[in-house]
C-alpha cells in the first residue's frame, strides 16, 4: 500500500509540472518518516521508508512515460489523416 500511495503521489506531483512541487512532496516524504521515527514508541521500518521512494519515483517515470506515449499517438494519428 505504501508503493501505491507512493506512486500516486508522483503523478500527482508530475501533473503539476512544476520541479519546486516534485522537490517539496520528495521533502515531505523524507520528513513525514523522520517525524515518525522520532514520535514513534517502537522502531521505525527504512524498508517502508525506501519503498515510498521508490514509489514516489516511480509514479513520476509512469507520468513521464505516459506523456511520451501520449504525444506519440497524436502525432501518429495526425500523420494518418
Amino acid at each position: 500500500m505504501i508503493i501505491l500511495t507512493a506512486a500516486a503521489l508522483g503523478i500527482s506531483a508530475g501533473q503539476m509540472r512544476s520541479a519546486g512541487v516534485i522537490a517539496l512532496v520528495a521533502a515531505l516524504i523524507g520528513m513525514t518518516f523522520a517525524l515518525a521515527a522520532i514520535t514513534s514508541a517502537g522502531p521505525v521500518s527504512i524498508l517502508a521508508f525506501v519503498y515510498a521512494v521508490l514509489g514516489y519515483n516511480g509514479g513520476l517515470m509512469l507520468f513521464v512515460i505516459g506523456l511520451y506515449a501520449n504525444q506519440r499517438l497524436r502525432r501518429a494519428t495526425r500523420a494518418t489523416h
